[in-house]
């Protein structure tokens, strides 16, 4: 019994020794898997552990300025909770923030992890923030330092007939005349006044960095020329890469003489002009790892056909 008791006292403080160890050791009861993250341009995922599921989110800074960040806040299962709130997340859930052109999405799947995805940063900067961790007794910072993309070269572009592309036509209505004669008499006219008669081009797209790489370099690539049996003809001619449209005078100088009969009449023309839709794929060269990025969208074009109708009212 006497060596039993004596094992007890000598154990105690043993343990008391261990766990005084600990703190001075820096071992806490929230203790991070990773505290520095440091990513390429291109973005990416990293999962982080802790030691116990007793903490929480309390906030997300951008270390420029030390500004908290806002964005949008979810839980576990995909329902918002905030829109363009100050970040931070009690339990379970996912916070998405879009900073121009760079962003993150942090989600807490369970207690004990903690995954931080960054998308590309296209922004031209590097992006730095810090994700804030609070428990009862103490605070943590995980800082994440993300490098600006170096950006792409352009490769190539094809286009395709996807569901609703192809050819179609539509009406415009033009310039309407009134006239009160006492007898009949020619008027001559363009039949084209009325509307804007210039061809109309651009690109669209629904990724958020469709035209941010090649912004800068006015990137020109053929286009569409015509569409026979489903295949799709490219010309000589270029036209720059943007989502803003490019306009083209077509320049129709046709007149069109008509008589005009005695009394009141009135009349205006209908013009018809032709849309084309065809989807594209976009291939830029990463300019640090050589990889390949694809962008999809549209490219639209709009023109007039320079067929046209004399509509009269009774």
């Amino acid at each position: 019994m006497i060596s039993k008791r004596l094992f007890m006292l000598f154990l105690v403080p043993m343990y008391f020794i261990s766990c005084n160890s600990d703190v001075e050791d820096g071992i806490t009861q929230m203790q991070p898997s990773i505290s520095l993250i440091q990513m390429e341009g291109e973005g990416g995922s990293v999962e982080v552990s802790l030691t116990n599921g007793d903490w929480k989110i309390s906030g997300v800074n951008n270390t420029d300025g030390d500004v908290r960040i806002s964005g949008d806040i979810y839980s576990i299962d995909n329902k918002l909770i905030r829109e363009n709130y100050t970040l931070s997340l009690e339990g379970l859930g996912r916070m998405e923030a879009f900073v121009g052109s760079k962003g993150f999405v942090i989600t807490r799947n369970t207690p004990t992890s903690l995954n931080i995805e960054l998308n590309e940063n296209s922004s031209g900067e590097d992006f730095n923030f810090t994700v804030d961790l609070q428990s009862a007794n103490e605070s943590k910072k995980i800082t994440v330092e993300q490098k600006k993309s170096q950006g792409y070269n352009f490769k190539s572009i094809e286009y395709t007939l996807k569901q609703n592309d192809g050819d179609s036509l539509f009406i415009r209505n033009g310039e309407g005349y009134k006239f009160s004669v006492s007898s009949p008499q020619e008027f001559s006219f363009s039949p084209f006044t009325g509307v804007e008669i210039n061809r109309k081009t651009f690109f669209k797209s629904n990724e958020k960095d469709a035209f941010v790489w090649v912004k800068k370099d006015s990137i020109k690539v053929r286009v569409p020329s015509s569409i026979d049996n489903e295949k799709i003809y490219t010309g000589k001619e270029e036209e720059v890469y943007t989502n803003l449209t490019t306009k083209f005078d077509y320049g129709f100088e046709q007149t069109e003489t008509i008589t005009i009969p005695s009394g009141q009449s009135e009349f205006y023309t209908l013009i018809q002009f032709h849309k084309r839709t065809v989807s594209y794929t976009l291939y830029l060269t990463n300019k640090r790892t050589g990889d390949v990025k694809k962008i999809e969208g549209k490219w639209v074009e709009i023109a007039p056909t320079g067929k046209y109708d004399i509509i009269w009212k009774n």
